[in-house]
């Protein structure tokens, strides 16, 4: 460890960067996989799924259990139904999640991962509307997880600032949900969407306590832009240590 310390107490007095996005997301993987394994979850809700990104990384990190994953817009989920066709433990939904269900138009970016049902604080010329179905998660997980037979189940939601509205629309079910993961920006990326604390607030406030946080993505100068959170049942916070 202290050759390690040495070693990058050197690098950093010489100005020499790190490959940081690289080792900031290998230890955000680190933290999820200790999570899953210490709250022995059985299911992976995967909101906001795009292209199974997220699925394909639990995958390799060694999470075996049940993988479902939800994406509305047309294109993306065709292309992660055909990459996890041979995966007898995905099945998708291409619906929106939310805290009403109903028919809307989604903003498809240029860069589909930042596809949203919220209008860009930032203007994006290759964007094109898409009309797509918001489902609330309650409707939807009662019938499927006894179908799957599970009952220990973590909720990951990355949709572009609309987390909380899927949150909220996953209140009767929350006892089943033991962990979420959620996008936290701390500049704000779209119209309307809520400061991160006021997301924090909520999750805690619903019996979920801090487990980790991890920089997504900085902007220009250093700061941060976004975040995510990982969070657990407060009562399941002594199931083991990292």
């Amino acid at each position: 460890m202290g050759f390690v310390k040495e070693a990058a107490m050197w690098s950093i007095s010489r100005g020499l960067r790190l490959p940081q996005p690289q080792l900031d997301r290998m230890a955000e993987l680190f933290f999820l996989r200790n999570l899953l394994q210490q709250l022995q979850v059985q299911c992976v809700l995967d909101v906001g799924a795009n292209r199974g990104q997220f699925a394909s990384e639990l995958r390799s990190i060694g999470y075996d259990g049940h993988i479902v994953s939800f994406e509305p817009v047309t294109s993306e989920f065709a292309v992660m139904r055909q990459h996890f066709e041979h995966d007898a433990k995905w099945r998708g939904y291409q619906t929106a999640l939310g805290s009403a269900e109903s028919t809307v138009d989604i903003n498809v970016g240029g860069l589909t991962v930042m596809s949203s049902l919220l209008e860009s604080v930032l203007p994006d010329h290759n964007a094109k509307l898409e009309t797509v179905t918001v489902k609330r998660l309650d409707s939807l997980l009662p019938d499927l997880l006894r179908e799957l037979g599970c009952e220990r189940v973590f909720l990951k939601m990355d949709t572009q600032g609309y987390d909380l509205e899927v949150f909220k629309g996953a209140t009767d079910c929350l006892p089943s949900i033991l962990g979420i993961q959620s996008e936290l920006s701390v500049v704000p990326l779209y119209k309307n969407m809520p400061h991160y604390l006021e997301a924090l607030q909520c999750y805690e406030s619903a019996g979920f306590e801090l487990f980790n946080l991890s920089v997504v993505n900085r902007v220009a100068n250093g700061g941060l832009l976004e975040m995510n959170c990982f969070m657990r049942r407060a009562e399941l916070g002594g199931l083991g240590s990292v």
